[in-house]
């Protein structure tokens, strides 16, 4: 690979969180020269704005036209990555529980919830604080709204053209994933040929860069480990906070599951 930083590009990897976000970064840290910058939560988007070449910086931001906008006049690339909501979910209480444990809540999980089906039901429908459990670096005071109404508007960058949207479930699979890293690369580069290397070399060097084991947060990363979970409370809780989110997303053609 050249040595030319120009030819190399500034990339944001947004995601709904427990969607891949670890997965995709290690595919594109496959790319030789691309380097790894902070991560940058919600309210930091001007310190993103200030990528340099060959840099990637990962973030978990909301929607923003502006936003968007003033990446796209920086030629900051975005590659969004998302996932099942019910999958989402279920992953959400294993990770509070297991290693998220300054999460608000963590404690109502130790106190008061102690069982999978009542926790699933908080992170699906929401639940006020009590006591303690308000005082937390996430600044949540009074109430956790629930994962639908804490994700969805991060869900809404798969409608902007100008991003390279991924779903997480296309790329675990052994079928579809080179489509989607082939993807990746045609939006990364219109043109490889000032890189001097062959996409099918590109492709190899981020699909052999993937390694689960180096994940903190990865637990199963299955496709549709929600089935096991969900009981039929968690279901009706689930549909009545969400309405047609899945259908929009396409991971259902209505609402009968």
């Amino acid at each position: 690979m050249p040595q030319n930083k120009l030819l190399l590009p500034k990339i944001l990897i947004n995601s709904v969180p427990k969607s891949g976000t670890n997965l995709l970064t290690q595919i594109i840290k496959g790319i030789p020269k691309i380097y790894q910058g902070p991560y940058f939560g919600s309210g930091h988007e001007n310190k993103v704005l200030n990528l340099k070449q060959g840099e990637m910086v990962i973030s978990h931001i909301g929607y923003d036209s502006l936003f968007s906008k003033e990446l796209q006049s920086r030629s900051i690339k975005q590659v969004f990555i998302y996932r099942d909501l019910r999958d989402v979910a279920v992953s959400m209480v294993y990770f509070i529980n297991d290693k998220l444990h300054d999460h608000p809540l963590y404690t109502v999980f130790q106190k008061r919830l102690l069982n999978f089906e009542d926790q699933l039901n908080a992170v699906i429908l929401g639940i006020d604080l009590i006591g303690k459990e308000k005082v937390n670096k996430w600044g949540l005071k009074n109430r956790y709204p629930g994962i639908h109404e804490e994700f969805h508007m991060i869900y809404e960058w798969r409608k902007d053209p100008t991003v390279c949207s991924l779903c997480y479930e296309d790329l675990i699979n052994n079928e579809s994933r080179d489509k989607v890293i082939l993807k990746i690369i045609d939006y990364l580069w219109e043109d490889l040929n000032g890189l001097g290397i062959e996409k099918c070399d590109v492709l190899n060097l981020m699909k052999n860069n993937i390694d689960p084991e180096k994940s903190f947060t990865f637990r199963q990363g299955k496709a549709g480990s929600w089935r096991e979970e969900f009981t039929e409370t968690n279901k009706r809780n689930f549909k009545k906070t969400t309405g047609d989110f899945l259908i929009d997303l396409g991971y259902e053609v209505n609402n009968d599951w």
